[in-house]
């Protein structure tokens, strides 16, 4: 008996201690927004409320809290540049889908072809000790109220190495109705940086293959792009990658000194004039799939190695 009670009290204390071990990674739905932290501290939140044209991450944080993401038009700082008010953190979207802007789509743009995506319902979260997640299905409607595209975004957070910040996106595009991607640099994944990542301010931008620069690297194809800069006296680095399992890997880049980053699979001749056009048609039911891992790091973290490690999920 004296047996039997030890090992009830084991058995509870342990289940306790599990109850009570806190989530490295928690994920936090909202009414309008989902928020996310990791090791106890904020980290992003996914904006979705249908005022905003289309969901946005902001801000996205180092893991000694600052802000890598430009604050406008979320939050009024001084120095803060205050153009293209739509390119809101870290966003998805295309500028030419059929002629419809979902891109350039903010609320208070007077364009006649603008479209929203509009995040119907959270699908899937979880929070975990090493990495959490969350799913949204969302669609893309035009200004006639019929939906292109069904959209199912995933994201996954990690815990990660100690002064990283880390996570994936993977992103299902399947269309409602035959739909085309005009060949274009302003899609499908963007980010604008905070101003400390403007060339003008000593940054440094870098590719896979070692080209520096913006306009060595814009329009060009590679695995990665890391932008490196001091934020407030801490020496930052934020790397987008693409997985070698994406359509038209390695993708082309439409990279700006202003601190403008995006990936965009769907753009070729938009950059050189001489080359094949890239535009892309999706018959009904067609879907794309596209996924990125986006890193926030030290300058001491390999990059190459971590694309390494991306590569092979």
């Amino acid at each position: 008996m004296a047996g039997l009670l030890a090992t009830f009290v084991t058995l509870s204390f342990v289940l306790i201690s599990a109850a009570a071990a806190p989530c490295q990674v928690k994920i936090d739905v909202r009414a309008d927004r989902i928020v996310v932290e990791i090791d106890g501290r904020p980290f992003t939140s996914l904006h979705f409320g249908k005022e905003n044209g289309k969901p946005y991450l902001y801000p996205l944080l180092t893991a000694s809290g600052k802000n890598v993401t430009r604050a406008f038009p979320m939050e009024q700082l001084p120095g803060d540049p205050t153009d293209h008010p739509h390119q809101r953190g870290v966003w998805i979207g295309a500028e030419h889908l059929s002629e419809i802007d979902f891109w350039e789509n903010e609320p208070s743009y007077d364009r006649p072809r603008k479209g929203q995506i509009i995040v119907e319902r959270v699908q899937e979260q979880r929070s975990g000790k090493d990495e959490g997640s969350f799913t949204v299905l969302a669609h893309w409607i035009s200004p006639e109220k019929e939906t292109l595209i069904a959209e199912t975004l995933t994201m996954n957070f990690y815990a990660g190495r100690p002064g990283t910040r880390q996570f994936d996106v993977d992103l299902r595009l399947k269309a409602q109705k035959q739909v085309t991607f005009a060949d274009n640099h302003d899609a499908i994944l963007g980010l604008r940086l905070a101003p400390a990542f403007d060339e003008s301010r000593g940054s440094r931008v870098v590719n896979a293959e070692g080209l520096q620069g913006s306009e060595r690297v814009r329009g060009q194809r590679s695995a990665w792009v890391d932008w490196q800069a001091d934020l407030q006296g801490e020496k930052v680095g934020i790397v987008v990658m693409d997985s070698p399992k994406n359509f038209r890997f390695p993708t082309r880049w439409h990279v700006r000194d202003y601190s403008l980053l995006f990936a965009s699979p769907v753009a070729q001749r938009d950059y050189h004039p001489s080359e094949p056009e890239w535009s892309k048609t999706l018959q009904k039911g067609e879907e794309l799939r596209l996924r990125y891992r986006i890193l926030i790091h030290p300058p001491n973290v390999g990059v190459a190695a971590a694309f390494k490690e991306f590569s092979t999920r």
